[in-house]
């Protein structure tokens, strides 16, 4: 599959019209090249969809926190991303909150 194809067209819509029936319709065209389509490159391009979504950068880091570190994902991947990032989860603290 060619990446530089994919062409992404997100239609955001708000209620800022008259009446509640009368949405104003925004629609913003993001490109890039994407010629090292990595998955940091397509979360970058999600981070800026999110904040012209009106999302703050803390709830979009909490998000994508949320997609690593949650009960469905398997406990060794999650491990591994924490100590990727330097991270240590709380199964492995102490009660005295070292590790």
């Amino acid at each position: 599959m060619d990446y530089r194809d994919i062409e992404l067209k997100i239609v955001l819509q708000d209620s800022g019209g008259d009446s509640i029936s009368s949405t104003n319709q925004v629609t913003t065209t993001w490109e890039t090249e994407m010629t090292d389509c990595n998955v940091h490159a397509w979360f970058k391009v999600f981070e800026s969809v999110l904040a012209a979504a009106g999302f703050r950068s803390d709830v979009i880091m909490r998000g994508a926190c949320e997609l690593v570190f949650n009960e469905t994902r398997d406990p060794s991947m999650m491990q591994k991303v924490a100590t990727d990032y330097d991270l240590k989860m709380v199964e492995h603290m102490s009660k005295d909150g070292e590790s």
